[in-house]
């Protein structure tokens, strides 16, 4: 005979069943599962992080190298084709091998946390449909990944500095900080996009086309212009206020905003903890979406 519950039964409290919360209710559980979740989150993330960083680098020659080829990579094309003539690029007192490598490092801080927020769930589909856990963590693994993708080509920079004699001088001590707001403003970014790239990879493709296309329109591999319709439009990009203001205080020459780059940061502060929550809300929704 088939097995029936019978109608007095207590359901185990160790079941949990998940629906999608809606209205104020859905924000007001997403705050408070954020704080209270959050070191379950914490934990989880970081056995997420490490899994895939193994698995990543697991059957490669190169291992963890492929981490630093990139950045180094891109900066000595464009040190080889300035030096060649190919292009003319003035980087004034910074010696040019260190002021691409200072805007690479922090672009592909930017670039590498919306690249993998807008995964989260995609990445995830399957285990998002057959088990419970705090879905945040999913992003904070993301965040882990792009912070670490970050900060090991960053080590390149002091030898850079070393090998082109470039004084270091106290403002160096704040580089960290443009390292910390490009990966925010990445993830707020990422965070605003990832409800409709889950549904429509058309978003991931289009995010891709408009980064690159973004590389030309700020200050990495050139200085921001003094004037004229390049400067306006590369003062309309809200990485240049954080990516001239790092090379500055990094490399003690060029054109700092810290006004523009507090705002900056701030927002993307704001922005982020939204996301977050946001996330946090639509999450469910999208799940039951993607399963149908």
């Amino acid at each position: 005979m088939p097995f029936r519950l019978p109608p007095n039964r207590i359901p185990d409290p160790q079941i949990r069943v998940i629906v999608p919360h809606s209205g104020l209710n859905g924000f007001r559980f997403a705050v408070s599962s954020l704080w209270t979740a959050l070191p379950q989150a914490r934990a989880l993330a970081w056995r997420l992080f490490l899994r895939d960083t193994r698995a990543a680098h697991r059957q490669s020659l190169l291992g963890y190298l492929w981490i630093i080829l990139p950045p180094l990579v891109n900066t000595l094309v464009w040190v080889g084709l300035n030096h060649g003539g190919v292009v003319r690029i003035e980087s004034g007192a910074v010696p040019y091998p260190v002021f691409v490598l200072v805007g690479t490092v922090l672009w592909a801080a930017f670039n590498g946390a919306i690249v993998a927020t807008l995964g989260v769930v995609n990445d995830a589909r399957g285990m998002l449909a057959k088990v419970n856990f705090p879905h945040e963590s999913l992003v904070y693994t993301a965040l882990l990944k792009a912070a670490v993708d970050a900060m090991i080509p960053a080590l390149l920079l002091a030898p850079a500095l070393w090998l082109y004699r470039v004084p270091l001088q106290f403002s160096a001590l704040l580089f960290p900080l443009a390292l910390l707001a490009s990966l925010t403003l990445g993830l707020a970014l990422g965070l605003a996009l990832v409800p409709v790239a889950s549904l429509y990879s058309d978003v991931g493709r289009a995010v891709q086309l408009v980064l690159r296309f973004g590389f030309f329109v700020t200050p990495v591999i050139f200085p921001l212009p003094a004037a004229g319709l390049a400067r306006s439009l590369m003062l309309l990009n809200p990485l240049t206020p954080i990516l001239v203001t790092g090379r500055t205080w990094l490399a003690g020459s060029g054109e700092a905003m810290p006004v523009a780059f507090v705002a900056i940061f701030a927002a993307a502060l704001a922005l982020a903890a939204i996301g977050l929550i946001f996330f946090k809300v639509v999450l469910p929704h999208l799940i039951e979406r993607l399963s149908a």
